[in-house]
């Protein structure tokens, strides 16, 4: 009889550590090729955690098949054997649905879960139709934002030149398309054009590196893209490097020389656009893969026409050739879509808005070939034209929605509420939020001063401007900001303290020595403000500069009554203007003046001849808008019924086309119909309205005199009304912001004759006498003078 083994014996008899040993083992390396697969290839990463819980819950399976396997030599299989196989399957089973959490099986998961954080889906309505649209939008902190400038051409071929800008706007375009990704070229922004060009490099390229990225910053933005084109073997090859903005370093080159140029610079995009996406932690995948050939152009032709339009415009300013380049470009290719873009804004600025309106229609047709943030623009410019200034905010207001850390989009909408609508709390939130999301905060503060302005708090104005100086310390424009804020408040001191810092960092700027000689000129020395205005026009840099400072100079020589002199350099600023200003600007805004000082001058007829003359130069409705000038006229004449009729026709042709920002005019010009008719309480109430509006509008930005001008017709009707001192307290507030108005000057000192102040009027004209010393004999206020001296010496006598 055979002795029964015991337990222990049996287990190492059957091997069962040794089967078991190498099954764990088996397990590991399992395990481990599961991690290395799910990192190198397209597996799930819980493939690792399937493997390991299946081969465990396979353990007692293991155990029993050693058990009844593990001797050496042959063995039959048991029923029981069999019978467990299912059930550990079934063991295994339980144990995968227990212990792992299933996640949705997706390729490299781990990327769609930084997809979802760097991108969301937003849905608007849309403006025109009231549909609801989805987009993919970048998530707040994930985007990123590049500059761009034009690449140099190094082949030696001349005929490439174009493609020194056409490669650069074709890859920002390219880029432009990820949602997480802006950019902006000199193309986009003038601002950078000008700072290109102001530095001597006159068609855009070639700046070198440093500046490039000095620009960049003060875009903030946070990549700098440059490159050069170069010619091998009769193939083209662009070269393009990538810059981190904060550090100047170089962080890649990338090359691609291919037969097809469009599908190079599809690659040099790509390469890019992935390098910023990694660089930021952001996965490469979300990379729309959409060719160039198919949302712009595949006709290089068409394209070089494009490039063409554009730099007749933003270069040469040469409006009519950039509208033929467009044309031969749409010859060639009939579904090029921003060829359209390009043509609406063009258009728009020529002041032909029926052709504007209808290249606006022709591009949102294309708008599948657009980007979203082109086409919300298109629809907002769309709007903008047809007078429906409510639709074009609200576009902006999308807009801003699907880019809400877009600086150029919460510009846009920022200045638009309070160009358009005076809505200044809204402004104020608008830049609130971009000040949060620029690192110099530059734009932002600026604007929140002069909105604080406009709601005539100075206090709040010069605290932003204050946190914007300290946080720019090497600037001059915190300075720059702060004494135009004296002067709106006639603090003329701390003006010139401000001009003066300002001043001290300007090297080889000419603002500063601008506010300096106009003060010059309001503290009493005016040929000493003009001869230093001449030096600046002479030390200007560029025509807009010159323009800038001849501006000043026209006003000066107008408040001191030398208006054929004003109006000569009226003629040289508007020759200036030509090489940079858009055609319908150029127009109107010169076209008012030069017929404003014939009139001024009492030249009736030749301010009529201008007038029409203006008018034959634009294109319905913008000839109407020198109907504003013809109430002005007639108002000068004193032919009321006339300045009645004219001021009716102005006002119904504003409400057509919903121009807010002449309404504070038409109030003024209501205002002075009223007194005239002696309602003088009614007067009153419009010149308030009047004022109020005047003091929110942008305009007081650019020039207080308008302002100034309205407190000086409502001090009119007061002294009209006999209430001499509220017409006196009225001036003093002009008076103390422009000492040299003397139009106000003489109307204070009437008021001080009504109040028997003899010395205080004999006063005021003297310094009448003084600042008209040069006046021109036919300057209309000159009667005006003489009446002043004829009362004084009748109340004296």
């Amino acid at each position: 009889m055979n002795q029964k083994k015991s337990i222990l014996t049996e287990i190492i008899e059957r091997r069962l550590p040794q089967i078991l040993g190498v099954y764990v083992a088996s397990v590991w390396l399992a395990v481990e090729i599961a991690d290395w697969m799910s990192e190198r290839f397209d597996v799930p990463v819980q493939f690792s955690s399937y493997v390991f819980v299946i081969m465990i819950a396979f353990v007692p399976l293991v155990a029993l098949l050693a058990w009844g396997h593990g001797r050496p030599g042959r063995d039959k299989w048991t029923q029981k054997q069999i019978m467990f196989i299912p059930i550990n399957l079934i063991l295994a089973y339980f144990a995968v649905t227990t212990f792992i959490k299933p996640t949705e099986l997706t390729t490299q998961p781990e990327l769609k879960l930084a997809n979802e954080a760097a991108t969301e889906i937003m849905a608007l309505t849309d403006v025109q139709t009231g549909e609801v649209v989805e987009y993919e939008v970048a998530k707040s902190g994930m985007s990123q934002k590049v500059a761009g400038f034009f690449w140099e051409n190094k082949t030696g071929d001349e005929s490439l030149d174009w493609l020194s800008y056409g490669s650069m706007w074709m890859v920002a375009k390219d880029l432009m398309r990820n949602p997480i990704i802006s950019i902006q070229t000199p193309y986009d922004s003038s601002s950078m054009m000008q700072a290109i060009t102001s530095k001597g490099f006159e068609r855009a390229v070639g700046a070198p590196l440093a500046l490039n990225l000095d620009i960049s910053e003060d875009k903030d933005a946070q990549w700098m893209i440059n490159g050069q084109i170069t010619k091998n073997d009769g193939k083209l090859t662009f070269e393009v490097s990538l810059y981190d903005v904060l550090t100047g370093a170089l962080v890649t080159t990338t090359t691609a020389s291919y037969d097809d140029l469009l599908f190079a610079l599809d690659d040099v995009a790509e390469q890019l656009a992935a390098v910023i996406l990694e660089q930021a932690n952001i996965p490469t995948n979300i990379i729309p893969s959409m060719p160039l050939s198919e949302y712009i152009s595949g006709n290089l032709s068409a394209i070089e026409s494009v490039i063409g339009s554009l730099n007749s415009i933003t270069i040469d300013n040469d409006f009519p050739q950039g509208i033929a380049h467009l044309q031969a470009a749409l010859a060639d290719d009939g579904q090029l879509a921003e060829a359209y873009v390009l043509m609406m804004d063009f258009y728009r600025a020529m002041g032909d808005v029926e052709a504007a309106k209808q290249a606006g229609n022709e591009a949102l047709k294309l708008e599948y070939k657009l980007t979203p943030r082109t086409a919300l623009k298109v629809k907002a410019n769309y709007y903008a034209i047809d007078g429906d200034l409510d639709k074009a905010i609200r576009v902006l207001e999308n807009w801003v929605k699907l880019e809400p850390e877009s600086a150029d989009a919460l510009q846009s909408l920022g200045s638009n509420y309070i160009v358009v609508g005076n809505r200044l709390d809204d402004a104020l939130a608008v830049y609130t939020k971009l000040s949060e999301i620029q690192k110099s905060n530059a734009t932002a503060l600026v604007n929140q001063a002069r909105i604080y302005r406009l709601k005539d708090n100075q206090e709040m104005a010069l605290k932003a401007l204050d946190l914007y100086q300290q946080t720019n310390p090497d600037k001059e424009s915190p300075w720059l900001e702060m004494a135009a804020t004296y002067m709106q408040f006639g603090d003329l001191e701390k003006a010139k303290q401000s001009y003066e810092e300002a001043s001290l960092l300007s090297f080889n700027k000419i603002s500063a020595d601008l506010g300096l000689a106009k003060l010059m000129a309001y503290q009493g020395d005016v040929d000493g403000g003009l001869q230093a205005m001449d030096s600046l026009v002479e030390k200007s840099a560029t025509d807009s500069a010159k323009v800038q400072v001849l501006a000043e100079k026209e006003v000066l020589l107008y408040s001191t009554g030398r208006v054929q002199q004003a109006m000569a350099v009226v003629a040289e600023a508007k020759k200036l203007s030509e090489s940079y200003m858009p055609p319908l600007q150029i127009q109107l805004m010169y076209g008012a003046k030069e017929a404003t000082y014939l009139a001024y001058l009492q030249d009736y007829e030749g301010t009529w001849a201008k007038i029409e003359a203006v008018k034959s130069e634009l294109k319905p409705p913008y000839d109407s808008m020198m109907g504003m000038v013809e109430v002005t006229v007639h108002e000068l004449r004193g032919d009321s019924e006339k300045a009645a009729a004219a001021l009716a026709e102005f006002e119904a042709f504003t409400q057509v086309i919903n121009l807010n920002v002449y309404n504070q005019f038409i109030k003024l010009s209501k205002a002075i119909l009223a007194r005239q008719n002696g309602e003088y309480d009614q007067a009153i109430e419009l010149h308030d309205q009047a004022i109020t509006e005047s003091k929110q509008s942008f305009l007081t930005l650019n020039t207080i005199h308008v302002l100034d001008d309205m407190l000086h017709k409502k001090a009119i009707t007061l002294f009209q009304m006999g209430q001499y001192a509220a017409a006196l307290e009225t001036l003093e507030v002009v008076l103390k912001r422009n000492p040299l108005l003397g139009q106000a000057k003489l109307l204070a000192a009437r008021s001080h004759i009504g109040l028997n102040q003899i010395d205080e009027a004999q006063q005021l004209i003297t310094e009448v006498e003084a600042i008209w010393t040069d006046a021109n004999p036919d300057f209309k206020h000159l009667v005006d003078l003489k009446e002043v001296e004829n009362e004084l010496v009748a109340a004296n006598s």
